[in-house]
């Protein structure tokens, strides 16, 4: 029983302890963050595919569609050994497309 509770007191003990010493000591101070409304990251979008054949020239018409600016997407196409012409869909796709 003795033992039950000492674990138990560990367990449970430390965790909190360390939690009221950083509220008190970091929590509690200013962080100085600003926010940039006007920021906008760069970001990477990955469509994994396979046998996507039927639906991948719909999927990049969705993320052509978005309302991000183009110069900071970039987009992935990682394709798992389709059987269905899934690449060679992306490759016509891509020719076609001008710029």
């Amino acid at each position: 029983m003795t033992l039950a509770l000492i674990l138990a007191l560990l367990h449970f003990g430390v965790p909190l302890l360390y939690y009221y010493y950083l509220r008190k000591w970091w929590l509690s101070k200013p962080w100085d963050i600003r926010r940039d409304p006007g920021y906008k990251p760069e970001v990477s979008i990955i469509v994994p595919t396979y046998n996507e054949a039927s639906l991948i020239e719909s999927k990049l018409d969705d993320l052509a569609r978005q309302d991000y600016p183009r110069e900071l997407m970039e987009v992935v196409v990682v394709d798992s050994a389709s059987t269905d012409g899934t690449p060679e869909r992306l490759k016509s796709g891509f020719e076609e497309t001008p710029g």
